[in-house]
């Protein structure tokens, strides 16, 4: 029974690892992720030489990655971490100007991306929805907000897909929700924004869901980065 009660506090309260050369981010990303309960353990690590050897022998269920290392090919760091690490979930933080540094990841293995000017609300999100908790579990975390882009391995259905094909009968309306929805913007902002009713938003997300063959709003805005609806780092 015991090692049953330790595993479930390790699933609802995932331990991350922090891999950035730049001691700021690390402290100022602990204090964030402090002020939330979902983290059991947060793991420093400095070098991305020693982050493998970290990672396999803390074994977090999430790794969080600035993807300006100072010390590491962060492409190849993340390619290793997925082969020594294939349970964990790596999110990378990126800047508004690292578009091809960032698809570079996702094709390495990275399972998310967060750019660095969003909000914490943003980071908890992502975590929440690749570690699997309860929608809301960090309180006041709106996972609508989070542009969390998906690697290959969680794209593979999509890949199929054609971009004229995915886009077939989507309306300009229904394309400036999804442009609105990549800033991060909320349900009342977005009719604030467009002059429309909040009831009418939500119809046109229902619609969008729909067309798009997604279930969420995290995976509409993976799906409409992939297929060039909406273009990365461009706010």
């Amino acid at each position: 029974m015991k090692p049953l009660l330790i595993q479930e506090s390790d699933t609802r309260f995932p331990r991350i690892a922090l891999i950035s050369s730049n001691p700021v981010m690390r402290m100022g990303l602990r204090l964030i992720l402090k002020t939330h309960p979902f983290a059991s353990e947060i793991d420093d690590v400095p070098l991305g030489a020693t982050a493998v050897e970290t990672v396999v022998r803390k074994k977090p269920q999430a790794i969080i990655v600035d993807l300006e290392l100072a010390d590491a090919d962060t492409s190849e760091l993340i390619s290793k971490l997925r082969t020594a690490a294939a349970d964990s979930r790596i999110v990378v933080l990126s800047g508004l100007d690292d578009m091809k540094l960032t698809r570079e990841a996702l094709a390495a293995g990275a399972d998310g991306v967060v750019l660095t000017i969003q909000p914490p609300a943003v980071l908890f999100a992502a975590i929440e929805s690749l570690c699997g908790l309860a929608p809301g579990f960090m309180g006041h975390c709106p996972a609508q907000s989070a542009i969390g882009l998906t690697g290959e391995r969680a794209s593979a259905r999509s890949d199929d897909r054609s971009r004229v094909g995915f886009n077939r009968g989507l309306t300009s309306r229904e394309l400036e929700i999804i442009h609105s929805l990549a800033k991060g913007f909320k349900n009342k902002q977005i009719a604030e924004r467009l002059s429309i009713k909040e009831a009418t938003v939500r119809r046109h997300l229902t619609l969008i869901f729909s067309k798009m063959q997604v279930s969420s709003r995290q995976q509409l805005l993976i799906a409409a980065h992939q297929k060039g609806l909406i273009e990365f780092g461009v706010v």
